[in-house]
């Protein structure tokens, strides 16, 4: 769960209206962050503060949505192939990965039979 407030100590936040800066500059977090306290927030300060942050957060989502589906119209049958081919050589590495580690385990019993073998001589 993302949060919400900050100690006042903390100028870091996740709103999309401020990335890479602080929260001191952004007029919707400034109030819950920076040297305004939580404490001595006025509470319609601080759920407009709340709607405003939450307003780029929407926005924000609503701008990527727009952009999948325009990307998916252009893009989305060399995506699908790009996807396909993917999978298929990820398929084959995970299965020479299960080979070679049966090849090793192949490895560890033979010689822990030859090992046993000849301690059993040595006897």
């Amino acid at each position: 769960m993302e949060k919400q407030f900050s100690d006042g100590n903390d100028d870091s936040c996740g709103c999309s209206c401020h990335p890479g800066y602080g929260a001191g500059d952004c007029s919707g977090c400034a109030p819950m962050h920076g040297s305004g306290k939580m404490e001595s927030m006025d509470p319609f300060e601080m759920v407009m503060a709340m709607w405003h942050k939450a307003s780029f957060e929407a926005y924000s989502e609503l701008m990527i949505e727009k952009l999948k589906k325009r990307i998916e119209a252009a893009n989305g049958p060399v995506m699908d192939k790009v996807a396909d081919a993917l999978m298929e050589s990820m398929g084959k590495e995970w299965q020479a990965m299960i080979q070679k580690s049966s090849a090793k385990k192949e490895l560890h019993e033979k010689l822990a039979k030859i090992f046993s073998e000849g301690s059993q001589k040595q006897k």
